[in-house]
C-alpha cells in the first residue's frame, strides 16, 4: 500500500507519540500505557474516517494536504447553526455552559475571523477575547469547525456546572426564569 502524506503523518504522531507515553509511565504501568495508546489511536482513526466521509459527501475540498470547507460544507454548517440556534427557544436549559476558546495564531488571522462570524451566527456570547459561551448542546457546531486541520489544535471545546458572575449571561439568553 502507498501511503500518502496524511497517512505518513498519522503512523509517525502514532509511533513518536505512543513510545513517548509508554516511556513516562515506566514498566510497570504497561496496561495503561496500552489503554493510552489504543485510545489514542481510535481518536485519530474516527478523525480520519470522518475526514474522509466528508470529502466523499463533498462537504470538504482536499488540495494536496490541505483540507478547507466547500460550498456544500458551508451550507451543512449554516444548517447547524440554525439548529442550534433553534434550541436557545425550544430546549430547556440543563444549567451548564458550553465554552469554545480559541488560541489561533496571527497567520491564520482569516480563519480567526470566520471562527469567530460562526460562532456570532450561532448566538454566542463572548465572554472574553477568544472565550464564547452557550447554553446549550453545540459539539457539532465546534466539530464542524474544527474539521479545517490547520483549526483544530488550536480550538478547544468544554462544558462548565458554573461560571462566576453568570447572571448577565442568563440575562443575555433569557435562562434567568428557567434555571435557578
Amino acid at each position: 500500500m502507498r501511503l500518502g502524506a496524511i497517512e505518513r503523518e498519522v503512523l509517525e504522531n502514532l509511533s513518536a507519540s505512543d513510545l513517548l507515553v509508554g516511556f513516562l509511565l515506566s514498566c510497570r504501568s504497561t496496561r495503561l500505557m496500552y489503554k493510552i495508546a489504543r485510545e489514542r489511536a481510535m481518536h485519530r482513526y474516527r478523525m480520519r474516517v470522518a475526514v474522509e466521509r466528508l470529502v466523499s459527501e463533498g462537504y470538504v475540498s482536499r488540495r494536496g494536504d490541505r483540507l478547507s470547507i466547500n460550498g456544500a460544507g458551508r451550507r451543512l454548517l449554516d444548517t447547524a447553526i440554525v439548529n442550534v440556534r433553534a434550541k436557545l427557544v425550544s430546549k430547556k436549559w440543563d444549567g451548564k455552559w458550553r465554552i469554545v476558546a480559541f488560541d489561533i495564531p496571527e497567520r491564520l488571522q482569516h480563519l480567526r475571523r470566520n471562527v469567530r462570524r460562526v460562532l456570532k451566527r450561532a448566538g454566542f456570547i463572548k465572554l472574553q477575547h477568544s472565550v464564547w459561551v452557550f447554553p446549550h448542546e453545540c459539539e457539532e457546531i465546534v466539530a464542524l469547525i474544527k474539521q479545517d486541520n490547520r483549526l483544530a489544535p488550536h480550538v478547544l471545546y468544554g462544558v462548565l456546572e458554573k461560571i462566576e458572575g453568570d447572571a448577565r449571561l442568563r440575562r443575555v439568553f433569557s435562562l434567568a426564569a428557567i434555571w435557578k
